[in-house]
């Protein structure tokens, strides 16, 4: 055949039948309609942040640049540093346990040429996969009736979060949507689905690795897992190999086997850097969390006062909420009661009890939504009586909309009219109801800030514009007060960052660190200096050189007060111009 009529024939080649929308029955559509519903909240969100022009600053500007250090050849082995023993003990210092989200945004990150643009949308692709993967396996698992069923519980779920969540690279964010996955993920190993293995490996390690916090719930679900594929239950249907359906025998599991080899692959990879640090850096993070979780430093609230945030289980004022910061301080005893209530409830469905005949995988949602809320009750339990940052029960706000899902498809299961496939004149008006379910969920979530990012961001422009290419000159960047230190100087340092320069702002950590590079004891003499200061707090001022010269004062406009920042710069780069 000539090579010209070779190429006709590629170019004139059909799209395969499930990218093909001419090709779609009812199911297919609603199955779009459901993925473009959950598809809506991380998109409007991210092109709100860029339309903004949002730029990290604070620990998520520490974020973006330990993700860019992947692109400049350092490679991170921990996560975030914890507040685990801080002012408690400097030898209990240790980090979250693993850099997973590090190198998931250092992809797009580098498809954008490191701008903060890359930050935003690889935060908003963590969410968006894992909703995306929520609606296919909820397909899965129980139909077109499941798709309506728990992405109404994913749409709840990403109203209560909030935009932040969505697009913000704050390590307790990342995992949350993962985590509504993880759940569902869960049901389907109960129920013999092994292509679930290797997302729910990922999904629950992205969990465990964002925030110490969140190793109790990470950790039931995990030993959930192990039992359901160790023992399986009763009423998980059992492999054919009979060769129906044009299966050869052994075809599943065959088909098990490599689901599995994928799962311990995938779980190697996203926990290789865990396990080398083991070996470089004296002492390792795994000893360094040994000796702070068994030191019985803290003063943990215990069982009966973390009862209390079951109030985050009851659709009631002071209960299931929209995350802010008094999210740990604003239930109320109602709440509570309602959410014990729920609680015992859930217990009573997970036994199966007068389950419908030929129904019985009904309960699983169920069981799986009884081992989360054991999971954050054992977080509750472990809160301090203060400071208590609500990030550390966030993770209940997704696990408490799986609950209510899960109660609804119990629920369901006395209906017989009730199948997998919905019937069409049903699944007409419901489609549509999801996807204004995902504006709702996109419109009135809560936003950002943006004054706050736009101050920050004006101040780290601001100043690096001032002072010009770095051409990899190191420049020191010392905040003094608050928001200078926990705000504007990683800004700074992630400005600078991307204007050439090495920046050195972190404070030091009292053991090896793999962001050594970043701390502001480590830059060299002769390094530019940056001094940032906040007007209302006068008594840190002291330590601004009187040779200083000011290169940036930005108004607050979020409340009182002026953020200025002074340069030194360093004896090899030049008097101050």
């Amino acid at each position: 055949m000539p090579l010209r009529a070779r190429s006709v024939r590629r170019t004139r080649r059909p799209l395969p039948t499930a990218l093909d929308p001419r090709c779609w029955g009812p199911t297919d559509r609603f199955l779009a309609l459901a993925i473009l519903a959950v598809l809506l909240a991380p998109t409007v969100a991210v092109i709100r942040a860029i339309s903004q022009d949002w730029a990290p600053n604070g620990d998520d500007a520490t974020v973006a640049l330990r993700s860019a250090g992947v692109l400049d050849g350092h490679f991170p082995l921990t996560g975030m540093r914890s507040t685990a023993g801080n002012g408690v003990d400097v030898n209990l210092s240790t980090h979250h346990l693993g850099p997973l989200q590090f190198y998931l945004l250092a992809l797009p990150l580098a498809a954008t040429g490191g701008a903060a643009a890359g930050v935003a949308i690889g935060g908003a692709l963590i969410a968006a996969i894992a909703s995306v993967l929520t609606v296919v396996w909820a397909r899965r698992l129980g139909g077109t009736l499941a798709v309506a069923v728990f992405t109404c519980g994913l749409l709840l779920a990403q109203w209560a979060l909030g935009a932040e969540a969505m697009f913000r690279p704050l390590n307790p964010y990342a995992p949350l949507l993962p985590t509504y996955l993880a759940l569902l993920l869960l049901w389907a190993l109960a129920r013999g689905d092994h292509r679930a293995l290797a997302p729910f490996v990922v999904a629950v390690s992205l969990l465990a690795q964002a925030n110490l916090a969140f190793l109790p719930l990470a950790g039931v679900l995990v030993l959930a897992a192990v039992a359901v594929s160790v023992w399986p239950p009763t009423d998980t249907p059992r492999p054919d190999r009979s060769g129906r359906r044009g299966r050869r025998p052994g075809h599943v599991t065959t088909a098990r086997a490599h689901s599995r080899r994928w799962a311990v692959g995938l779980g190697v990879l996203v926990w290789l850097p865990s396990l080398l640090e083991l070996f470089v850096h004296r002492p390792n993070n795994l000893r360094q969390f040994v000796r702070w979780a068994t030191s019985g430093s803290g003063d943990p609230i215990g069982v009966l006062a973390g009862i209390e945030h079951l109030s985050l289980l009851a659709p009631v004022p002071g209960g299931f909420r929209r995350y802010s910061p008094d999210l740990l301080t604003t239930g109320t005893t109602v709440g509570t009661a309602l959410g014990v209530l729920a609680l015992l409830v859930l217990v009573a469905i997970s036994t199966g009890w007068r389950v419908p005949q030929g129904r019985a995988s009904s309960a699983w949602p169920a069981r799986v939504a009884l081992v989360a809320n054991v999971g954050m009750l054992a977080t509750a339990s472990r809160l301090p009586e203060w400071p208590a940052a609500p990030y550390w029960v966030i993770t209940w706000l997704p696990v408490a909309a799986f609950t209510w899902a899960a109660f609804a498809w119990r629920g369901l299961a006395y209906l017989e009219s009730a199948t997998p496939r919905l019937p069409h004149g049903v699944a007409v008006p419901v489609a549509g109801g999801l996807v204004v379910g995902g504006l709702a969920a996109a419109l009135l979530a809560t936003q950002p800030n943006w004054s706050q990012t736009r101050t920050m961001t004006a101040v780290a422009r601001t100043s690096v514009s001032e002072m010009g290419p770095g051409d990899e000159r190191p420049v020191r960047i010392s905040g003094f007060g608050f928001v200078p230190t926990l705000g504007a100087a990683p800004a700074i340092a992630w400005e600078a960052h991307r204007a050439g320069w090495e920046p050195h702002y972190l404070s030091s950590w009292p053991f090896e660190e793999d962001a050594e590079y970043l701390w502001a004891g480590s830059a060299p003499q002769g390094a530019d200096e940056l001094f940032v200061i906040d007007s209302t707090e006068p008594e840190f001022h002291d330590g601004v050189p009187e040779t200083a010269r000011e290169v940036a004062a930005v108004k607050l406009t979020y409340r009182d007060g002026t953020i200025s920042v002074y340069r030194e710069p360093g004896p090899t780069n030049g008097p101050s111009q």
